[in-house]
């Protein structure tokens, strides 16, 4: 989707900012308890030249702060030569981010309450002013998650199949897998749906712990998406860097019964049906039930937690056969990562 209106003013609550602009904007929300005002936070990078209006968002649940701490990275490189504009909201979700807590502070989930009201709950309000004010005026969207608390995800981008350009986009993303899934309705994807727009929503790691690999693949990300949106250069050294396995489906594997959770297997496994993944220990100490796996394919999410019950979701499998690709796809992650703090990307003052 081609940005039409490049050369007008981009508009962001009273900020007009013209093409080689760049400013960072706190749009008012609504005041605390505390009549303390809560502003949304919004960085505007506007190009010289034409190109497409990317967003890129994190923390829309507050406690899943890697995708935070990939935007404060993305804000440290220079992007002298950006073509189009790129907007970043590092914390969507800012009193859920500040309690550490996934949800509002009326237990609601921001991410089913869009596209919002100006007359509603406070959530309502800030998914409304996001949607208005922001994710309307955009071509394109990444939004950055990780997995639950004791629910890490391996590293993967999720997509509508449904809207033209969204596969394409999210094989140059290059997660080590990438899903075609369905929108909920209210969720922050379904306001790009609705309009047919291209969102890929990044999952990677877990909610409450930052870590350096899920970071780095969601600052990777990001990057070739803008490469291939022709709004940065290409990059000057040569990347050599995998591709994407796409599942297109998949399942959780329960628990058979309660007791304590032994895993065998780690994220990015290929998992064989039948194959055994681990064991559930009887409690008093009685017996070992094995758990056999029920269908073939990639572990892309699994409970860290060491006691369930029957029926948990214990891993979730995308489901594919295609054991190589799967492999080259998570070495080739790997591979990338083992440049470690020497890579690019975690200079803090770099060119794009």
């Amino acid at each position: 989707m081609p940005n039409d209106n490049f050369d007008q003013p981009l508009c962001i609550g009273p900020h007009r900012l013209m093409p080689g602009q760049r400013q960072t904007i706190d749009l008012p929300v609504g005041h605390l308890v505390t009549h303390q005002v809560l502003d949304l936070t919004v960085h505007v990078r506007r190009g010289e030249k034409p190109g497409p209006r990317l967003l890129v968002t994190a923390a829309i649940h507050g406690d899943e702060i890697n995708g935070t701490e990939a935007i404060r990275r993305l804000l440290n490189r220079r992007m002298r030569h950006l073509a189009g504009d790129l907007i970043l909201i590092p914390v969507v979700n800012l009193p859920a981010f500040v309690n550490r807590s996934r949800y509002l502070p009326d237990r609601r989930d921001l991410n089913r309450l869009f596209p919002g009201s100006k007359n509603g709950s406070f959530g309502a309000r800030l998914a409304d002013l996001l949607t208005k004010e922001i994710a309307n005026q955009c071509t394109h969207a990444i939004d950055l998650h990780t997995g639950a608390v004791n629910r890490p995800n391996l590293p993967q981008i999720r997509y509508s199949d449904d809207v033209p350009g969204a596969k394409e986009l999210a094989e140059v993303f290059c997660a080590p897998v990438t899903i075609a899934s369905t929108v909920r309705e209210g969720s922050f994807r379904d306001v790009f749906g609705r309009q047919g727009m291209v969102q890929l929503m990044y999952e990677g790691g877990e909610a409450g712990i930052l870590e350096p690999a899920p970071v780095q693949l969601a600052i990777n990300g990001v990057l070739s998406v803008m490469r291939h949106l022709q709004m940065l250069p290409q990059a000057k050294r040569n990347e050599t860097r995998g591709k994407t396995v796409f599942c297109e489906q998949t399942t959780w594997q329960r628990a058979p019964r309660g007791g304590l959770f032994l895993p065998s297997v780690n994220l990015g496994a290929f998992v064989e049906e039948g194959m055994i993944l681990g064991k559930i220990g009887d409690p008093l100490g009685r017996q070992k039930t094995p758990i056999f796996a029920t269908h073939s394919g990639v572990v892309i999410g699994r409970l860290r937690n060491g006691v369930i019950d029957e029926g948990d979701g214990i891993f979730h499998i995308g489901l594919t056969r295609r054991v190589g690709a799967i492999a080259k796809s998570i070495q080739a992650a790997e591979a990338d990562l083992d440049h470690g703090l020497d890579h690019p990307v975690f200079d803090e003052d770099v060119e794009s």
